[in-house]
Protein backbone atom coordinates (compact mmCIF):
# COMPACT_ATOMS: atom_id res chain seq x y z
CA UNK A 1 0.00 0.00 0.00
CA UNK A 2 1.48 3.35 -1.05
CA UNK A 3 -0.87 6.33 -0.82
CA UNK A 4 1.21 9.16 -2.27
CA UNK A 5 0.09 12.50 -0.89
CA UNK A 6 0.90 15.52 -3.06
CA UNK A 7 0.16 19.08 -2.00
CA UNK A 8 -1.07 20.24 -5.41
CA UNK A 9 -3.43 17.33 -6.07
CA UNK A 10 -4.69 17.32 -2.50
CA UNK A 11 -5.54 21.03 -2.69
CA UNK A 12 -7.57 20.58 -5.87
CA UNK A 13 -9.26 17.50 -4.46
CA UNK A 14 -10.25 19.17 -1.23
CA UNK A 15 -11.83 22.07 -3.11
CA UNK A 16 -13.78 19.94 -5.57
CA UNK A 17 -15.04 16.90 -3.65
CA UNK A 18 -18.36 17.42 -1.92
CA UNK A 19 -17.81 18.28 1.77
CA UNK A 20 -14.40 16.59 2.00
CA UNK A 21 -12.30 19.66 2.64
CA UNK A 22 -14.05 20.70 5.86
CA UNK A 23 -14.44 17.31 7.48
CA UNK A 24 -12.00 15.17 9.46
CA UNK A 25 -12.02 11.35 9.40
CA UNK A 26 -14.59 10.91 12.13
CA UNK A 27 -17.31 13.07 10.63
CA UNK A 28 -17.68 10.82 7.59
CA UNK A 29 -20.33 8.72 9.30
CA UNK A 30 -23.50 10.59 10.17
CA UNK A 31 -26.34 9.92 12.60
CA UNK A 32 -25.87 6.16 12.69
CA UNK A 33 -22.48 6.64 14.36
CA UNK A 34 -23.63 8.92 17.16
CA UNK A 35 -23.78 6.06 19.66
CA UNK A 36 -20.31 4.81 18.77
CA UNK A 37 -16.97 5.78 20.23
CA UNK A 38 -13.62 6.15 18.48
CA UNK A 39 -10.15 6.20 20.01
CA UNK A 40 -9.10 9.54 18.49
CA UNK A 41 -11.06 12.69 19.26
CA UNK A 42 -10.87 16.38 18.41
CA UNK A 43 -7.84 18.11 19.93
CA UNK A 44 -8.81 21.04 22.14
CA UNK A 45 -6.96 24.31 21.39
CA UNK A 46 -5.31 22.72 18.36
CA UNK A 47 -2.72 24.92 16.64
CA UNK A 48 -1.92 23.73 13.12
CA UNK A 49 1.13 25.98 12.72
CA UNK A 50 2.67 24.79 15.97
CA UNK A 51 2.04 21.14 15.07
CA UNK A 52 3.53 21.64 11.59
CA UNK A 53 6.60 23.35 13.06
CA UNK A 54 7.11 20.44 15.44
CA UNK A 55 6.90 17.99 12.56
CA UNK A 56 9.30 20.01 10.43
CA UNK A 57 11.80 20.14 13.29
CA UNK A 58 11.48 16.37 13.70
CA UNK A 59 12.31 15.85 10.02
CA UNK A 60 15.22 18.31 9.71
CA UNK A 61 18.83 17.20 9.68
CA UNK A 62 20.16 13.67 9.68
CA UNK A 63 17.60 11.01 10.44
CA UNK A 64 14.04 11.41 11.64
CA UNK A 65 12.68 11.70 15.18
CA UNK A 66 9.87 9.16 14.80
CA UNK A 67 8.70 9.67 18.37
CA UNK A 68 7.97 13.34 17.71
CA UNK A 69 6.09 12.42 14.55
CA UNK A 70 3.94 9.90 16.40
CA UNK A 71 3.13 12.55 19.04
CA UNK A 72 2.22 15.36 16.65
CA UNK A 73 1.14 13.76 13.37
CA UNK A 74 -1.24 16.05 11.43
CA UNK A 75 -1.55 18.23 8.31
CA UNK A 76 1.83 17.69 6.64
CA UNK A 77 2.35 16.92 2.95
CA UNK A 78 5.98 15.81 2.76
CA UNK A 79 6.27 13.37 5.65
CA UNK A 80 6.50 10.41 3.28
CA UNK A 81 9.83 11.65 1.90
CA UNK A 82 11.44 10.97 5.27
CA UNK A 83 9.85 7.61 6.05
CA UNK A 84 9.40 4.18 4.48
CA UNK A 85 7.61 0.86 4.69
CA UNK A 86 4.56 0.26 6.82
CA UNK A 87 5.27 3.29 9.00
CA UNK A 88 5.11 5.53 5.94
CA UNK A 89 1.88 3.89 4.79
CA UNK A 90 0.29 4.46 8.18
CA UNK A 91 1.38 8.09 8.43
CA UNK A 92 0.21 8.93 4.91
CA UNK A 93 -3.13 7.24 5.62
CA UNK A 94 -3.56 9.40 8.72
CA UNK A 95 -2.74 12.53 6.72
CA UNK A 96 -5.20 11.78 3.93
CA UNK A 97 -8.83 13.03 4.06
CA UNK A 98 -11.13 10.11 4.79
CA UNK A 99 -13.00 10.11 1.48
CA UNK A 100 -9.76 10.32 -0.49
CA UNK A 101 -8.23 7.54 1.62
CA UNK A 102 -11.15 5.19 0.93
CA UNK A 103 -11.09 6.03 -2.79
CA UNK A 104 -7.36 5.26 -2.80
CA UNK A 105 -8.00 1.93 -1.09
CA UNK A 106 -10.58 0.96 -3.70
CA UNK A 107 -8.30 2.04 -6.54
CA UNK A 108 -5.49 -0.14 -5.25
CA UNK A 109 -7.96 -2.99 -4.67
CA UNK A 110 -8.79 -3.18 -8.39
CA UNK A 111 -5.34 -2.50 -9.85
CA UNK A 112 -2.81 -5.03 -11.06
CA UNK A 113 -3.11 -8.79 -10.94
CA UNK A 114 -6.02 -9.97 -8.87
CA UNK A 115 -8.56 -7.96 -6.94
CA UNK A 116 -8.70 -7.32 -3.20
CA UNK A 117 -12.28 -8.41 -2.71
CA UNK A 118 -12.06 -8.08 1.08
CA UNK A 119 -11.26 -4.38 0.80
CA UNK A 120 -14.08 -3.77 -1.69
CA UNK A 121 -16.62 -5.70 0.35
CA UNK A 122 -15.61 -4.02 3.61
CA UNK A 123 -15.87 -0.46 2.28
CA UNK A 124 -19.10 -0.91 0.31
CA UNK A 125 -20.87 -2.82 3.09
CA UNK A 126 -20.01 -0.43 5.92
CA UNK A 127 -20.84 2.99 4.47
CA UNK A 128 -24.05 4.86 3.85
CA UNK A 129 -25.42 6.06 0.51
CA UNK A 130 -24.06 9.59 0.83
CA UNK A 131 -20.62 8.32 1.77
CA UNK A 132 -20.50 5.92 -1.17
CA UNK A 133 -21.57 8.70 -3.53
CA UNK A 134 -18.75 10.91 -2.20
CA UNK A 135 -16.23 8.10 -2.60
CA UNK A 136 -17.43 7.59 -6.20
CA UNK A 137 -17.07 11.31 -6.93
CA UNK A 138 -13.60 11.38 -5.43
CA UNK A 139 -12.56 8.27 -7.37
CA UNK A 140 -13.66 9.81 -10.65
CA UNK A 141 -12.02 13.15 -9.86
CA UNK A 142 -8.69 11.68 -8.77
CA UNK A 143 -8.33 8.75 -11.18
CA UNK A 144 -10.56 9.83 -14.08
CA UNK A 145 -12.34 6.49 -13.88
CA UNK A 146 -15.81 5.33 -12.95
CA UNK A 147 -15.76 3.34 -9.71
CA UNK A 148 -18.64 1.08 -10.69
CA UNK A 149 -17.07 0.13 -14.00
CA UNK A 150 -13.70 -0.42 -12.32
CA UNK A 151 -15.25 -2.73 -9.75
CA UNK A 152 -17.34 -4.87 -12.09
CA UNK A 153 -14.87 -5.12 -14.99
CA UNK A 154 -13.28 -8.29 -13.58
CA UNK A 155 -16.45 -9.77 -12.06
CA UNK A 156 -19.32 -11.80 -13.44
CA UNK A 157 -22.62 -13.43 -12.56
CA UNK A 158 -24.13 -12.92 -9.13
CA UNK A 159 -21.03 -11.18 -7.78
CA UNK A 160 -21.16 -8.61 -10.58
CA UNK A 161 -24.84 -7.94 -9.87
CA UNK A 162 -24.09 -7.72 -6.16
CA UNK A 163 -21.26 -5.20 -6.59
CA UNK A 164 -23.38 -3.08 -8.91
CA UNK A 165 -26.20 -3.07 -6.36
CA UNK A 166 -23.90 -2.02 -3.52
CA UNK A 167 -22.06 0.73 -5.39
CA UNK A 168 -25.32 2.19 -6.72
CA UNK A 169 -25.96 3.40 -3.15
CA UNK A 170 -29.74 3.03 -3.23
CA UNK A 171 -30.39 1.46 0.16
CA UNK A 172 -33.48 2.70 2.00
CA UNK A 173 -32.18 4.61 5.04
CA UNK A 174 -35.42 5.26 6.91
CA UNK A 175 -35.76 3.93 10.46
CA UNK A 176 -39.39 2.81 10.29
CA UNK A 177 -40.01 -0.94 10.26
CA UNK A 178 -42.72 -2.63 8.22
CA UNK A 179 -43.09 -5.93 10.08
CA UNK A 180 -45.47 -7.41 7.51
CA UNK A 181 -42.92 -6.72 4.80
CA UNK A 182 -40.22 -8.27 6.98
CA UNK A 183 -42.29 -11.46 7.21
CA UNK A 184 -42.87 -11.49 3.45
CA UNK A 185 -39.20 -10.90 2.68
CA UNK A 186 -38.14 -13.58 5.14
CA UNK A 187 -40.47 -16.09 3.50
CA UNK A 188 -39.20 -15.13 0.05
CA UNK A 189 -35.59 -15.58 1.19
CA UNK A 190 -36.42 -19.00 2.60
CA UNK A 191 -38.32 -20.05 -0.52
CA UNK A 192 -35.54 -18.72 -2.77
CA UNK A 193 -32.79 -20.43 -0.81
CA UNK A 194 -32.93 -23.60 1.26
CA UNK A 195 -36.59 -24.05 0.34
CA UNK A 196 -35.86 -24.85 -3.32
CA UNK A 197 -33.43 -26.64 -5.57
CA UNK A 198 -30.90 -24.00 -6.53
CA UNK A 199 -30.77 -20.51 -5.11
CA UNK A 200 -32.16 -17.18 -6.31
CA UNK A 201 -29.07 -15.00 -5.99
CA UNK A 202 -30.74 -11.90 -7.41
CA UNK A 203 -33.50 -12.11 -4.80
CA UNK A 204 -30.98 -12.22 -1.94
CA UNK A 205 -29.08 -9.30 -3.46
CA UNK A 206 -32.19 -7.21 -4.06
CA UNK A 207 -33.43 -7.56 -0.48
CA UNK A 208 -30.08 -7.30 1.32
CA UNK A 209 -28.88 -4.33 -0.74
CA UNK A 210 -32.08 -2.26 -0.79
CA UNK A 211 -33.84 -2.65 2.57
CA UNK A 212 -32.95 -0.37 5.48
CA UNK A 213 -30.79 -1.61 8.32
CA UNK A 214 -33.68 -1.60 10.78
CA UNK A 215 -35.93 -3.35 8.26
CA UNK A 216 -33.32 -6.05 7.70
CA UNK A 217 -32.93 -6.59 11.44
CA UNK A 218 -36.63 -7.43 11.57
CA UNK A 219 -36.29 -9.61 8.47
CA UNK A 220 -33.44 -11.60 10.03
CA UNK A 221 -35.55 -12.28 13.11
CA UNK A 222 -38.53 -13.32 10.99
CA UNK A 223 -36.32 -15.62 8.93
CA UNK A 224 -35.13 -17.47 12.03
CA UNK A 225 -38.75 -18.04 13.08
CA UNK A 226 -39.66 -19.35 9.63
CA UNK A 227 -36.57 -21.38 8.83
CA UNK A 228 -35.38 -22.47 12.25
CA UNK A 229 -31.88 -21.27 11.43
CA UNK A 230 -30.16 -17.94 10.83
CA UNK A 231 -30.01 -16.25 7.45
CA UNK A 232 -26.21 -16.34 7.75
CA UNK A 233 -26.37 -20.14 8.02
CA UNK A 234 -28.55 -20.27 4.89
CA UNK A 235 -26.09 -18.07 2.99
CA UNK A 236 -23.17 -20.28 4.00
CA UNK A 237 -25.14 -23.31 2.81
CA UNK A 238 -26.36 -21.91 -0.50
CA UNK A 239 -23.57 -19.60 -1.70
CA UNK A 240 -19.80 -19.73 -2.08
CA UNK A 241 -16.82 -17.54 -2.90
CA UNK A 242 -17.14 -13.77 -3.19
CA UNK A 243 -20.94 -13.80 -3.25
CA UNK A 244 -21.05 -15.71 0.03
CA UNK A 245 -18.45 -13.39 1.60
CA UNK A 246 -20.30 -10.25 0.50
CA UNK A 247 -23.76 -11.38 1.60
CA UNK A 248 -22.35 -12.50 4.96
CA UNK A 249 -20.58 -9.15 5.36
CA UNK A 250 -23.89 -7.35 4.85
CA UNK A 251 -25.62 -9.57 7.41
CA UNK A 252 -22.82 -9.30 9.99
CA UNK A 253 -22.52 -5.51 9.58
CA UNK A 254 -26.23 -5.06 10.15
CA UNK A 255 -26.40 -7.44 13.09
CA UNK A 256 -23.27 -6.09 14.84
CA UNK A 257 -20.85 -3.85 12.98
CA UNK A 258 -18.34 -3.80 15.85
CA UNK A 259 -18.03 -7.59 15.82
CA UNK A 260 -17.70 -7.54 12.03
CA UNK A 261 -14.66 -5.27 12.23
CA UNK A 262 -13.26 -7.22 15.19
CA UNK A 263 -13.36 -10.37 13.06
CA UNK A 264 -11.76 -8.53 10.14
CA UNK A 265 -8.93 -7.43 12.42
CA UNK A 266 -8.46 -10.95 13.74
CA UNK A 267 -8.11 -12.18 10.17
CA UNK A 268 -5.44 -9.52 9.56
CA UNK A 269 -3.38 -10.77 12.48
CA UNK A 270 -3.81 -14.54 12.52
CA UNK A 271 -1.48 -17.02 10.88
CA UNK A 272 1.91 -16.34 9.35
CA UNK A 273 2.42 -12.72 8.40
CA UNK A 274 0.18 -9.72 8.88
CA UNK A 275 -2.18 -8.16 6.35
CA UNK A 276 -0.79 -4.68 6.98
CA UNK A 277 -2.87 -3.04 4.25
CA UNK A 278 -6.12 -4.17 5.87
CA UNK A 279 -4.82 -3.44 9.37
CA UNK A 280 -3.97 0.16 8.49
CA UNK A 281 -7.21 0.64 6.56
CA UNK A 282 -9.43 -0.49 9.41
CA UNK A 283 -7.59 1.21 12.27
CA UNK A 284 -7.28 4.53 10.46
CA UNK A 285 -10.79 4.61 8.97
CA UNK A 286 -12.50 3.65 12.26
CA UNK A 287 -10.23 5.54 14.69
CA UNK A 288 -12.51 8.57 15.01
CA UNK A 289 -15.76 6.66 14.60
CA UNK A 290 -16.07 3.44 16.58
CA UNK A 291 -12.63 1.92 17.19
CA UNK A 292 -13.14 1.95 20.96
CA UNK A 293 -16.29 -0.13 20.47
CA UNK A 294 -14.46 -2.45 18.07
CA UNK A 295 -11.75 -2.98 20.69
CA UNK A 296 -14.41 -3.99 23.21
CA UNK A 297 -16.00 -6.39 20.72
CA UNK A 298 -12.57 -7.90 20.00
CA UNK A 299 -12.01 -8.49 23.71
CA UNK A 300 -15.42 -10.15 24.04
CA UNK A 301 -14.89 -12.40 21.02
CA UNK A 302 -11.29 -13.46 21.60
CA UNK A 303 -10.67 -12.78 25.29
CA UNK A 304 -7.60 -10.75 24.38
CA UNK A 305 -6.83 -7.08 24.03
CA UNK A 306 -6.56 -5.91 20.42
CA UNK A 307 -3.52 -3.78 21.23
CA UNK A 308 -1.71 -6.85 22.57
CA UNK A 309 -2.29 -8.78 19.36
CA UNK A 310 -1.20 -5.81 17.25
CA UNK A 311 1.95 -5.40 19.34
CA UNK A 312 2.80 -9.09 18.89
CA UNK A 313 2.46 -8.93 15.10
CA UNK A 314 4.20 -5.61 14.38
CA UNK A 315 7.47 -3.94 15.27
CA UNK A 316 9.42 -0.69 15.49
CA UNK A 317 7.92 2.73 14.98
CA UNK A 318 5.09 1.21 12.96
CA UNK A 319 4.04 -0.69 16.08
CA UNK A 320 4.37 2.42 18.26
CA UNK A 321 2.16 4.45 15.94
CA UNK A 322 -0.49 1.73 15.73
CA UNK A 323 -0.57 1.48 19.50
CA UNK A 324 -0.99 5.25 19.80
CA UNK A 325 -4.09 4.95 17.60
CA UNK A 326 -5.42 2.14 19.79
CA UNK A 327 -4.35 3.68 23.10
CA UNK A 328 -4.15 7.47 22.63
Amino acid sequence: MRHKYHKESATVMEKQIFLVQQRPHGQLVSALALDYQGTISHAENFNAERAAAKLRKAMKGIGTDERAIIDALDLVEDIQSELGGNFEDLCVALLTPQIVFLADCLYEAVQGLGTDENCIIEILCTHQNREIEEIKACFRQKYNKDLEESLISDSSGNFRYLLRSLVSAERDETIEIDFERAERDAQRLFDGGVGKLGVDGELFTKILCSRSMSQLQATFEAYERIGGHSLAAAIRSEFSGDVEATLLAIVYCIKNRNKFFAKQLKDCLKGLGTDDSALVRILVSRSEIDLEDIKEAYLQLYNKDLAEDVAEDTSGDYRKALLRILQP
